[in-house]
């Protein structure tokens, strides 16, 4: 009896992990789009220079690291670093999003990966800088029946000596 009583945990532990190892399921088609209405609503806002409307995007207390690693804490940190940038060198940026993904981490989040390009930054300096190439991560929650911004990683794509071209 006791050798079958240890026969059951183990194979009920070895479902049970199987099971918790399982990917989630897919995200309804429904969810996918509105996870990516978020991105595009990005890039739409920021194309529009309209960053009243890009900061309602994120929840109230989330997260942004921008490309060079500065972190900004709370919507209404995230929308002033970006009204700043959007007066000086982003005011005639455009950026397009190339490619997105979306990766359901549960019913209430997912992430969007979204490749990136941008034209038009005039540095500090005022002169217009080359294309810049970049993947943005962000971690999107269910807000009712709303998705919002959590988090926020950007990351420019840097050619280093020595590597392989970026794909």
């Amino acid at each position: 009896m006791k050798n079958l009583m240890l026969v059951a945990t183990a194979v009920i532990a070895t479902v049970a992990a199987a099971r918790a190892a399982e990917p989630p399921p897919p995200l309804p088609a429904a969810e996918e789009a509105a996870v990516k209405a978020v991105g595009a609503a990005f890039v739409e806002d920021w194309n529009r220079h309209d960053i009243k409307s890009l900061g309602s995007l994120f929840a109230d207390d989330a997260q942004f690291v921008n490309v060079i690693g500065l972190w900004w804490h709370g919507r209404a940190e995230i929308q002033k670093e970006h009204e700043a940038l959007h007066a000086t060198r982003m005011r005639t940026s455009h950026l397009v999003a190339s490619e997105t993904l979306v990766h359901l981490l549960g019913p209430d989040a997912a992430v969007l990966l979204m490749r990136w390009e941008l034209t038009g930054d005039t540095g500090t300096d005022g002169v217009t800088l080359p294309v810049r190439r970049g993947v943005m991560s962000l971690v999107t929650v269910r807000a009712g029946s709303n998705w919002r911004i959590a988090s926020a990683q950007n990351t420019d794509i840097i050619r280093l000596p020595n590597l392989p071209p970026a794909k």
